[in-house]
């Protein structure tokens, strides 16, 4: 293996502070401070089985017709390479041939569907399964932070990293803002990374100045006591900092803290070698290390193919996705990332023995799909919210099938193949999100700002009651 690390920040005491505030935005080893009691009124049994779940968030949305659910339309390429696998069914080779390999290792879903045509409404939807209420809209927490609240009373006195952990969430108008804790305690909030452009990953400790660090750490604390003796009076601010510092420090002296930033180069090629790749890897190795990780977000930008979405015209085929545009370049860093994740996590065993790919449910799919039939005058495809596809793989799924399936032009859901008869919505997929972590998606919480109660996952959609519920189906 490679010697040759990618390199990441070092810290100063003052970074450490601002780790301490913005990064490590959580007391990831403590207790929640406020007890809100949730509870259900119904009575259904969560799933279990998984420790961690691995969200891989394609945001723009995916043209289901050219990747997970591919038809041979007029506009399509020919250099897709569509071929029939072995499991029957027809596969971009083209586009996605590591996953091609691993196809035994996946479920196909095709009859997945959104309820929003905005990226920033639709992702709102993916990250909290619920619609967008702007009177509620500060008091809603993520699904990253829910399981949070659910599992940290859970957590290992050798834990050192938080349950809550987002990578490369391309934040701005377009997409909104990624969802965090609501009106949850800040214990439930996440850690948040972004490798691209040299990335902030200010974690790791040089060995030559830790003595220096933990003088300088004792002697802030030898003068700011207002926070370390709580009292009738002191600010809840006051204590959640202290509990952010004492998190990051947990977090930045673990001797194992530098092995789960570390990018040896030729992991890094595995894994495609782009940004969405070391988010990846870098998701792997919290999981390989089952020190506290339970929710891992990572974020691919770029799937918003409006235009050009077969790319530039480049002679020859295929001879460098990444050198072209629109699906070629997204696939080139998707289905390297994924093929190795999945690959590594099936051969990783667990501390208890197993396949770390078995308790850990990963999901890959985007807000919404792409508009089926001619493309545009700008040769792409608009968003379609009656058809998405994804992936889904680990914690218990039976994996080498589809799932759903739509007509030829991929616009229209044909056969849903679960036992509601309906699409699969964003809130069934929180529901079994939730259910393969233990968690009764029927729970709800009080205590919020607006005085109504939150529940976990609401059986009603914008518009109509659909009895949302864990996807049965998958596991089956």
């Amino acid at each position: 293996m490679a010697t040759e690390f990618a390199s990441f920040p070092r810290l100063s005491r003052r970074e450490f502070c601002r780790v301490g505030s913005v990064s490590v935005v959580g007391g990831s080893l403590l207790p929640m401070a406020d007890n809100l009691n949730a509870s259900s009124d119904q009575s259904v049994e969560p799933r279990g089985g998984a420790d961690c779940v691995i969200c891989l968030n394609l945001v723009g949305g995916p043209s289901q017709m050219d990747t997970f659910d591919v038809k041979e339309l007029k506009p399509t390429p020919q250099d897709l390479d569509i071929r029939t696998t072995h499991l029957g069914y027809r596969w971009p080779y083209g586009l996605l041939p590591g996953l091609a390999t691993i196809l035994d290792d996946i479920l196909v879903v095709r009859s997945m569907a959104a309820w929003e045509t905005l990226h920033n409404l639709a992702q709102y939807y993916l990250q909290v399964g619920h619609p967008f209420n702007p009177a509620r809209v500060r008091e809603m927490p993520s699904i990253g932070s829910v399981i949070a609240y659910e599992l940290l009373g859970k957590a290992k006195e050798s834990d050192f990293l938080p349950p809550f952990i987002s990578m490369n969430y391309p934040a701005g108008a377009v997409n909104g803002t990624l969802i965090r804790q609501g009106y949850l305690n800040s214990s439930a909030a996440p850690l948040t990374l972004d490798v691209r452009a040299g990335g902030n990953m200010p974690f790791v400790l040089d060995e030559a100045y830790k003595d220096r660090f933990n003088r300088r750490l004792d002697f802030l604390r030898s003068f700011d006591s207002s926070r370390q003796s709580p009292g009738l009076g002191t600010p809840q601010e006051l204590l959640e900092w202290d509990a952010f510092s004492r998190s990051a420090e947990k977090m930045i002296k673990s001797p194992r803290i530098a092995g789960i930033f570390e990018l040896p180069e030729a992991e890094r090629r595995r894994y495609g070698g782009s940004p969405f790749g070391d988010a990846c890897l870098i998701a792997r190795n919290m999981v390989a290390a089952e020190s506290g990780a339970r929710y891992i977000l990572v974020s691919q930008g770029g799937w918003d193919h409006h235009g050009d979405i077969y790319g530039k015209d480049v002679d020859g085929l295929m001879e460098d996705r990444r050198a072209r545009g629109g699906l070629y370049r997204n696939c080139g860093d998707l289905d390297p990332a994924m093929t190795a994740l999945l690959t590594d996590l099936k051969k990783l065993e667990s501390k208890n023995g197993g396949a770390l790919l078995d308790r850990t449910f990963v999901v890959a799919a985007g807000e919404f799909g792409r508009t089926p039939g001619e493309l545009t005058d700008i040769k792409g495809r608009d968003h379609w919210p009656a058809v998405r596809a994804g992936l889904f793989a680990g914690g218990g799924v039976r994996p080498g099938r589809v799932l759903g399936a739509t007509n030829d032009a991929g616009g229209a859901i044909t056969r849903f193949d679960w036992h509601q008869n309906r699409p699969i919505y964003p809130e069934d997929v929180t529901a079994t999100i939730y259910s393969v972590l233990g968690i009764d998606w029927t729970k709800k919480i009080g205590g919020t700002p607006s005085g109504r109660e939150f529940q976990y996952v609401e059986p009603m959609s914008g518009t109509n009651y659909i009895g949302s519920t864990e996807v049965s189906e998958f596991f089956a």
